[in-house]
């Protein structure tokens, strides 16, 4: 195993100073998890980097200059395809519109039609709340909340609740189902009731590959007794991606499902002028990246790789108090979320070694929030998949965790996002049989998705009913079988890991690990032990 001692004499060691942009891994508004006061000039315990080195430097302008080179060529031809591509689809969209009237999905939302049955677009949001569960009362406000809501300009809040995916003419399109009843889009669970933790994460894993029925909007409630020491119940959101991403619909839940909505600002976003320097970043640096990632190689290791069963296996960790993850965070100079990253690879680097496999860095997809406006408050989805590799074979807890924000910098301060954003958008103009085996074969590089989604700040209630717990899994595409995520709340902090049986068959090691990691880190920078309970 690694060893959490720092490696280095404090009397070397070097000033930090956090500086990253206000582009927030999947944040939203009612948290302040990615959305901190930067940390004061302070001297952290390790050096997170050092001038380059002139043959560096000299590879970097290198870089830059073959990027030019290649957008000067490519960026006009590029835009003429898109744009003819564009005129078309649009034709053949307002026809669909006016013959059939439906409402076709935006590149957006079709794009997570492109799932299989192994690896269904299914996004798991678990709540536990206090007390039992009345289903007739929970229909109601569901429906009242959330399905017929309307917002202050008269406009449903989420009509997609109503609307039943179909395919017309090669397109996806939304419909509206042709007897809404509120009974299709809830279950309760009949099978034996868990008792404990444990035995709760199997029955999530049961349900996770469930596929859902035809012609019925893609999204159910399934309400799970529980027999804990105290009256509890599970209430389960399995909602396909189509309908929204973490951040929309994260935002239209707690702001209208709530009995009373946390009151908070928006982290700050880009500007406009940073989102016109990023664009133009985007432009220059495009193509070459684009290249790149399609001759980076694949992972391969004991977690990616293998065949996938379509079984699914659930975890998620203990509980981690918040304002110790921040007392961490400012002790080092780094973030919540450069803490939490470098606990969950401490954690897949024991996994790894235990079982003898080579302990490698494995590239994790990490989605990237890049709405233009933080009021938005629609269900859908506007963001781009990053690659990022995860320093899991790097030694240490403190250098791991200095890696791992080195890293998560390089992501805030670049044109990825836009430029992946991009590119799917323009594959998705393609046909289906084409675009679907490319997009599939940037997913196959990876072996994992990271999604940090933070919620409330406080403890909320539902019904009267307070909702002490709350979790989520983000779905995988094509062989990635692992599916990772951080969500805070009610000043909490914990992961969840859901993977494919055939990839990790026990994830509570995965979990585990993460909390004894953390619990090393803690211990590594010898902060006041009372602020472990708190």
């Amino acid at each position: 195993m690694d060893s959490c001692q720092p490696q280095f004499p404090l009397s070397d060691l070097k000033d930090v100073i956090e500086d990253s942009r206000d582009i927030d891994i999947k944040s939203h508004a009612y948290s302040e998890t990615m959305n901190e006061e930067k940390p004061m000039r302070r001297k952290p315990l390790h050096s997170i980097s050092s001038p380059e080195p002139m043959f560096g430097f000299f590879l970097y302008c290198l870089d830059c200059l073959v990027s030019l080179v290649l957008a000067i060529l490519v960026i006009p031809i590029v835009l003429l395809v898109l744009y003819v591509l564009k005129f078309g689809r649009w034709v053949l969209l307002t026809y669909i519109r006016y013959k059939y009237n439906c409402i076709p999905l935006e590149d957006d939302d079709a794009v997570w039609q492109q799932d299989s049955a192994t690896n269904r677009h299914i996004i798991h949001a678990l709540m536990i709340l206090e007390g039992q569960p009345d289903v007739e009362k929970l229909k109601k406000l569901v429906c009242e909340r959330l399905v017929f809501k309307v917002d202050d300009n008269g406009e449903r809040v989420c009509s997609r609740l109503t609307q039943a995916v179909k395919e017309c003419c090669g397109q996806f399109v939304w419909q509206e189902e042709e007897n809404f009843d509120i009974n299709d889009h809830f279950a309760v669970w009949e099978g034996d009731l868990p008792k404990n933790k444990d035995e709760l994460e199997d029955v999530i894993a049961e349900l996770g590959p469930l596929p859902f029925r035809r012609n019925l909007s893609p999204w159910k409630f399934h309400i799970i007794p529980t027999k804990y020491e105290k009256p509890s119940y599970c209430f389960l959101l399995r909602i396909h991606h189509s309908i929204g991403d973490g951040v929309g619909l994260t935002r239209v839940f707690v702001k209208y499902m709530y009995d009373s909505p946390p009151v908070g600002r928006e982290p700050r976003k880009f500007s406009t002028k940073q989102r016109m320097y990023m664009w133009c970043k985007a432009m220059l640096m495009g193509p070459s990246l684009v290249v790149k990632k399609f001759f980076t190689s694949a992972d391969v290791s004991a977690v990616h790789g293998q065949e996938l069963s379509g079984l699914k296996t659930a975890s998620w960790s203990q509980d981690v108090s918040l304002a110790l993850v921040k007392e961490v965070k400012n002790a080092t100079g780094t973030t919540v979320n450069d803490v939490m990253v470098s606990c969950i690879a401490g954690a897949l680097h024991d996994y790894l070694e235990t079982r003898g496999s080579t302990v490698e860095d494995m590239c994790a997809s990490v989605p990237v929030d890049i709405r233009a406006t933080e009021q938005s408050l629609k269900a859908g989805n506007k963001f781009a998949l990053v690659f990022m590799k995860l320093p899991i074979k790097v030694n240490g807890c403190l250098e791991r965790l200095y890696e791992a924000k080195k890293r998560m910098d390089v992501i805030k301060t670049s044109a990825e996002p836009l430029i992946t954003s991009t590119t799917v958008t323009m594959l998705m103009a393609l046909p289906q049989w084409f675009s679907c085996p490319l997009i599939d074969f940037f997913s196959c590089k990876m072996s994992c998705v990271l999604s940090n989604i933070p919620g409330p700040l406080e403890l909320l209630s539902i019904g009267g009913q307070q909702v002490y717990e709350g979790l989520f899994f983000p779905p995988m595409r094509a062989n990635i079988g692992i599916g990772l995520s951080i969500f805070s709340y009610g000043g909490k902090i914990r992961i969840g890991v859901l993977s494919d049986k055939n990839i990790i068959s026990n994830p509570r090691e995965i979990t585990a690990g993460f909390n004894k990691h953390f619990n090393h880190l803690v211990s590594t920078l010898q902060i006041d032990d009372q602020k472990k309970h708190e």
